[in-house]
């Protein structure tokens, strides 16, 4: 479980990325042939990533102008083999430890030597991502980081509504499991 000065440390950027996510997928969406699925197309006709409508409204909120979109593009393109391969490398290693946790015979030290790959992985990806992140808040005015860290607020003042929800949800349901009596 994420302590809450964990999620302030990912939540900005966050938002920043998803606002750099929109403008890499409005721009290939873009392109694509008028109702076609284009060449990149994944399954069910999708592109990778979080859905369109929650990025959408962060680049909102950011009110970037056409000069930032190509500023993001521009970085977003020259980042994308870098970004591919750490996060290729991040997946490849979480299917080593999911197939070493679920081996016919329990391998504590292959377990623990997947999992430390998995977390020099992970390492080596958020240092990726605070550089691209760095690279894109620079450029904001002051006023779009002001915006970005109050969608920040609001993402996770809503988060923490849907975690207190599930946690009610999840009493209620161990409740009426309880025999009666």
């Amino acid at each position: 479980m994420m302590t809450k000065m964990t999620m302030r440390r990912w939540l900005a950027p966050a938002v920043v990325m998803v606002a750099l996510g929109t403008l890499v997928v409005a721009d290939a969406a873009s392109a694509q042939p008028p109702g076609g699925r284009g060449a990149h197309a994944g399954r069910m006709g999708r592109r990778g990533g979080p859905p369109l409508a929650g990025q959408l409204m962060h680049l909102r909120a950011l009110d970037l102008s056409e000069a930032q979109r190509e500023q993001i593009r521009s970085i977003h393109v020259q980042s994308g083999e870098a970004t591919r391969a750490v996060d290729q490398r991040v997946r490849v290693a979480r299917q080593a430890l999911q197939d070493a946790v679920t081996a016919d015979v329990v391998n504590e030290g292959a377990i623990r030597a997947v999992a430390n790959e998995l977390g020099m992985a992970e390492g080596e990806a958020a240092v990726h991502r605070a550089y691209l992140y760095a690279q894109v808040w620079q450029m904001l005015t002051p006023e779009q980081q002001v915006a970005a860290r109050e969608a920040e607020a609001e993402m996770e003042r809503r988060m923490g509504q849907r975690q207190q929800r599930m946690g009610e949800r999840r009493e209620r349901r161990q409740q009426h499991r309880q025999p009666h009596g």
